[in-house]
């Protein structure tokens, strides 16, 4: 991003300012990715008690895991309680939407892999989620990689598509959960039979690579707001 001047990311300064990714645009985000990833982790620990797994059965390595989760949700509270509204809390939010993001990501799969384990079908489903994940890193860092191209290219590509970029982020939420209650039900009442899992981690696959889509956006404000000062927002009406 060194060969990029400030005047490349207008488009991003204007979100900043006036859009979506104002401090309080950042703050409802982050509220909705809290209680996104707290249904699928939720889910996902109540499989870990089921009868076939069992939390005491549980190995050290799992229940670390789910010991980072908590330590991890008290942050993401934390962050989104702190209202009050300065330059220090706006880098603050445009680092949680970041990292927030890409924990939403990983946490979709808690799901499949505990419920996976509670079929006996953890050693099969793992390295799909990893093949997946591996796959969403290259979409994500393919898009990030085109998106600074066309602003090096000065070919406008931001600014034209900016009103699908606004509806699209309108309903991430809405299909997010929707696909989310999907899921859950679908596996819960084993309504596709030896298939669920399967649907189950279409379903997932959708939501995660929309959230590492749309975290492209992210990464490039996040880094426009510590690198360019006329991006910090001086006036925290919004």
């Amino acid at each position: 991003m060194t060969k990029l001047s400030e005047a490349s990311f207008a488009a991003i300064k204007g979100e900043i300012h006036d859009g979506r990714l104002t401090v309080s645009g950042m703050r409802e985000y982050l509220i909705g990715i809290f209680f996104y990833s707290g249904i699928v982790v939720g889910i996902s620990f109540f499989a870990a008690h089921l009868n076939t797994i069992g939390w005491d059965t549980l190995s050290a390595k799992w229940h670390t895991i789910y010991y980072i989760e908590a330590v991890l949700f008290s942050l993401h509270l934390l962050l989104i309680l702190l209202l009050w509204n300065n330059t220090f809390i706006q880098k603050l939010l445009s680092v949680g939407m970041v990292l927030f993001t890409y924990k939403a990501v990983l946490d979709s799969y808690l799901v499949i892999l505990m419920f996976s384990k509670d079929r006996g079908m953890y050693d099969a489903y793992l390295p799909v989620v990893l093949i997946i994940l591996l796959i969403g890193i290259i979409i994500h860092l393919t898009v990030l990689f085109k998106w600074i191209n066309s602003l090096k290219q000065k070919n406008n590509k931001v600014g034209k598509s900016k009103g699908k970029k606004d509806s699209k982020f309108i309903i991430l939420f809405p299909a997010i959960f929707l696909l989310t209650a999907l899921t859950s039900t679908v596996i819960k009442n084993g309504l596709l039979g030896d298939y669920e899992l399967g649907f189950g981690v279409f379903l997932v696959t959708v939501v995660s690579f929309g959230l590492l889509i749309a975290a492209v956006e992210f990464l490039i404000a996040m880094y426009c707001i510590f690198k360019y000062p006329s991006f910090l927002v001086r006036n925290f009406d919004k």
